[in-house]
Parts: C-alpha cells; structure tokens; sequence
C-alpha cells in the first residue's frame, strides 16, 4: 500500500467540484491522539459555526467539510468512550466535519451515511462485498473491518447542535497490535488477498471514501433502502443491552427489520416486537456468513 502521507498531491477525486470544494480542507498526519478530538478542537476555533437564524456563518463554511486523517492515532476513540486500536500502516483513520444550515436535527443520518459510503468505496476499489452491522459497524465477512463514531459541536447558547464531528476508522489489513481477543472480532479488508495480487493504495481509497460519503450527504441522497439491504443482522438471534454498561437490562432478540428512520426492528422471547434507536446489539449464538 502507497503512504499516502509522503506527498502533498495525494488524493485524486472524481468529481473536480467537489477537489474544488476541500482545497486547503484537507491535513494528514502521520500520527495523532485522534482526528475526532482534533477537528472537535479546531471547530472552537470558528465559533460561531451558525448565526442565530441557522445560517452558515463565513467561518463555519470554512471549516465546513474540513478533513483530518493520520497513518496513526493514539488515542482512538470509539463507542462508548471504547479505545479503537489504530496501528501505523495497517489502515487508514480519518474525520471529517459537516455544518450544515439549520444545524444537525438527526446524526444518525450522518453515521448512517458515512457507513453507506465507505461499503461503496470498498467494492468499487477492491472488489469485496461488505455488509453492516447496526448501526455504525462494517464487515467484510466475519469480521470488522471499519467503525463510525459520530460527535454533535452543540451550541450551548442556541440550544443547537450546529455541526457534528464524523470519525472513521477502517482497517485495511490486520494488525498484531489488535492482540488476541480483537483478532477474533476484527479483520482487515485485504485479510487473505495474496501480496503479490496488485490492489489499488491508500490513497486511491482514501480519495474513494470521501467521494462517496460526500456525495451522498452533499446530495442528500436517501440511502435507507441501500442500508437495508446491506443489513447483516436480519433474521439473527442477538443479545439487546438497552442501557448500555447494565447487563442486567438485556435480553435475547430476533432481527426482523430496519425501519425507515434507521432503527432496528426485533421481536423478545415473549413475542414482543420493539423498535431499538438507541443501546447495544451483538451476536447471540449465531455465526455470521465468511466471505466468500
């Protein structure tokens, strides 16, 4: 894979609008403690990102669609104040910023797109079908492969959420670093492709995801039915904790749905059907598909 941190002229994107759009948005590093904590730092820096109407302020459409990505953090961070392991060389770790006129009323539609967008950059660059776990978890078979962390820049004067913060962290191939539990749960994309097999670098990649992400929000496009279809849990036995951290609010479920506002559909042992927006789901006794 290509350092795409070697060179300034880096990423090549499809559409020229949107290369016009990120000039002087984009800064890659090799190392930092996290891009989310780095762009949630710079947005202070341009406050306010919204006047009192919702309109973008000058400054909040400069640091609208800001890019920060490094070879390594840290410090990465994911759900739940959970570590996400970001070795050096092994992935690619990048957060971008979206402020948007009226602000941020749903940021499940920016997890929800950003998930949709990297699933098409990685078939479109390498040819791998992927599939997600709700919410914010991607898998290239058996393992994950990418996690998604949105974080909303609430305006405490407004009683706004003006931007939000979207951090993703996608692993192109495993790393000794994971240790032995995260390697039972997390691959890379490139896992089992032969080295000598020629695959597109980083930073072809790299430039793919935010073509695709951007793309999609940028044109609002709805992507609940693609989400749907790319759901890995329907018809699964899994394990609901609906207060996250209190394992004695879980129970045992089966998946029978996404519904149009992203939640997820499931039916208890007693038959009852309930609509999850929010708390945990994992696996429960039920092996997912490899890859193929």
């Amino acid at each position: 894979m290509n350092d795409i941190f070697s060179t300034e002229r880096f990423l090549d994107f499809t559409e020229p609008s949107l290369a016009a759009k990120l000039s002087g948005k984009i800064s890659l590093v090799r190392e930092i403690d996290s891009t989310n904590t780095f762009l949630m730092n710079e947005s202070s820096k341009f406050f306010p990102l919204l006047d009192h109407e919702g309109n973008l302020t000058p400054s909040g459409a400069k640091f609208n669609l800001s890019i920060k990505g490094a070879e390594k953090q840290t410090s990465g961070r994911g759900r739940l104040g959970r570590a996400f392991i970001s070795p050096i060389s092994s992935g690619i770790y990048f957060s971008f910023a979206l402020v948007q006129q009226g602000g941020i009323t749903d940021p499940a539609i920016v997890t929800v797109s950003s998930c949709i967008g990297v699933c098409r950059a990685i078939e479109k660059t390498y040819g791998i079908p992927c599939s997600i776990k709700w919410v914010n978890d991607i898998y290239c078979g058996s393992k994950k492969v990418c996690g998604i962390l949105t974080e909303g820049i609430v305006n405490h004067d407004e009683g706004r959420i003006d931007g939000c913060i979207c951090g993703i962290g996608i692993n192109l191939k495993s790393s000794d670093d994971f240790g032995k539990e995260l390697m039972e749960k997390a691959g890379g994309i490139l896992d089992g492709v032969p080295a000598e097999e020629k695959t597109a670098g980083r930073a072809q990649f790299l430039a793919c995801c935010i073509d695709e992400i951007y793309r999609i929000l940028l044109e609002k496009q709805n992507v609940i039915e693609e989400y749907k279809r790319r759901s890995m849990l329907e018809d699964m036995e899994i394990k609901v904790t609906p207060v996250i951290g209190d394992d004695r609010s879980s129970y045992s479920a089966k998946v029978c749905g996404i519904t149009d506002d992203f939640g997820l559909k499931v039916i208890d042992s007693a038959g009852n059907e309930k609509i999850l927006h929010s708390g945990e789901v994992s696996l429960h006794g039920t092996k997912i598909p490899t890859r193929k």
